[in-house]
């Protein structure tokens, strides 16, 4: 029995393993028309550059500007949502990610600002920021260089698990009662597992089953993503391929959820019976 638990328990941090968050950093947008176009790009592609040197690549994964352009049609498309967009988690929404980060410059006197920040797209809130102001473009570099890293590891900090409390139940104390007179024992029963064993297995396999489909899942999800980068805007289906996009993730996350749950409530039946 010891060993199935380990096998099940196994599965479940694999199938966490496959659940990669994906981070869009957005192209950098210039309120005054202070800077060039070259320049904008350079400044995103440094944010992009530190949050792959950053993040985990087993947990993150940063998305190319392709990807971003893929989920937003062109990139006149994507330049013209990202200057319009008033809300930078809901266009984090829109390209498919768990995180979205974008920076802003700006003129305060003579000099030029830059202003970054990062929002969780599940929740909507600001995870953090960073501003600052140069009278050159290297100087916005440098204030990168200086404060991109921390950002893009509060990340890392929101990601990990939080320890669950745990409950200490204190047994009554039970009277000390005179011993009755002793029984003839009764003919010994062959052993034979307790209900509870039974209920204990049958959720560790329900959930261990659930959390497999979850991978199949996932492996789908890429799948119909590749086939819509590869035909989507220039086909009829571009609708339905979406579609099929946002149905296999879903269905990827609501098995992964609900069969670690099973799982681990079958793992609590047999430590607690």
């Amino acid at each position: 029995m010891k060993k199935q638990l380990f096998v099940l328990l196994f599965l479940a941090f694999a199938a966490y393993g496959q659940m990669q968050e994906r981070i869009a950093i957005i192209n950098t947008m210039d309120d005054y028309d202070s800077i060039s176009v070259a320049s904008l790009t350079y400044l995103t592609d440094k944010l992009r550059e530190t949050a792959v040197n950053v993040l985990p690549a087993e947990q993150f994964g940063v998305m190319t500007t392709e990807s971003i352009v893929a989920f937003l049609g062109s990139m006149e498309n994507t330049v013209k949502v990202c200057k319009e967009s008033s809300c930078l988690a809901e266009l984090g929404r829109e390209v498919n990610a768990d995180y979205v980060a974008q920076g802003r410059i700006g003129r305060f006197n003579e000099d030029l600002t830059i202003k970054v920040e990062l929002y969780s797209v599940k929740s909507g809130n600001l995870m953090g920021s960073f501003a600052g102001s140069s009278k050159d473009i290297a100087g916005l570099l440098a204030l990168i260089d200086e404060k991109a890293t921390d950002l893009f590891k509060r990340m890392i900090v929101e990601a990990k698990p939080k320890p669950e409390q745990i409950i200490v139940v204190e047994k009554p104390e039970v009277a000390k009662m005179e011993p009755a007179p002793a029984k003839p024992e009764p003919p010994k029963a062959e052993p034979f597992p307790r209900t509870s064993t039974w209920v204990g297995l049958g959720l560790e396999l329900a959930g261990a089953a659930m959390i497999g489909y979850a991978i199949y899942e996932n492996s789908q999800t890429k799948n119909a993503f590749d086939k819509y980068n590869e035909r989507g805007r220039d086909s009829d289906y571009y609708d339905d391929a979406w579609k099929d996009v946002k149905k296999s993730k879903s269905k990827r996350d609501v098995f992964y959820v609900i069969g670690s749950v099973i799982l681990v409530s079958g793992i609590g039946v047999h430590i607690w019976f």
